[in-house]
């Protein structure tokens, strides 16, 4: 699969990355189908990479469930909730992007090739900012959630501790003013304390 090199002043370069300002790379590489770049109804469904069978299940549903309503599932092909929504999402034959922190001739974790692999034979989109060759490390993960951020009308957190990568997303969405929404569990545990605490402190609210 070719990768394609887009810069900021290229008409593909989606316009939500350049409202993000500074924050904004001058560069992205895309691979797949690159018309979901000019797409306005994106989602992100994002959440722990140690996610319990519900939070799984949640990240599954709300992928096929929005997919079902036209809406582009961006999530960044992590273990736990991520691979989950994005399988939600292929599994109803939706579009799904996977923001990456390596470069596109690599694939983090390993254990989601295949994953990959269907996301792009289905009609869709893995993007990074970063150039061939660059693992992943915490760094450019963290700096990849704000891409996940940027790229989305809405951010849903389908479980993640308070303290989590997934919350360095929800700081992103509130800095860029995107509705942030949390899924609700009656058994509020250190798995999902993050969900809490989204609601609790107005940064969001649960998802219907």
């Amino acid at each position: 699969m070719n990768i394609i090199t887009i810069k900021k002043e290229d008409d593909l370069f989606p316009m939500a990355l350049k409202a993000i300002g500074d924050d904004c790379p001058n560069v992205i590489y895309a691979m797949g189908n690159i018309e979901l770049l000019k797409a306005n109804d994106m989602v992100a469904i994002i959440g722990s990479r140690k996610a319990t069978r519900q939070g799984n299940s949640a990240a599954y549903s709300l992928g096929a469930k929005l997919a079902k309503e036209g809406k582009i599932i961006v999530s960044g092909l992590a273990l736990g909730c991520d691979t989950s929504a994005h399988r939600g999402c292929l599994s109803v034959d939706g579009k799904t992007i996977a923001i990456v922190a390596t470069g596109l001739n690599l694939v983090h974790p390993r254990e989601n090739e295949s994953l990959q692999a269907e996301i792009l034979q289905k009609g869709g989109l893995i993007i990074s900012e970063q150039p061939i060759g660059t693992k992943a490390n915490p760094t450019r993960l963290v700096a990849r959630n704000r891409l996940q951020a940027a790229l989305s009308e809405i951010v849903i957190v389908a479980e993640a501790p308070q303290h989590s990568g997934t919350m360095y997303t929800v700081q992103f969405a509130q800095k860029y003013g995107k509705q942030i929404k949390a899924v609700e569990f009656q058994n509020v545990n250190e798995q999902n304390s993050g969900n809490r605490f989204i609601v609790d402190n107005n940064i969001g609210e649960y998802i219907e």
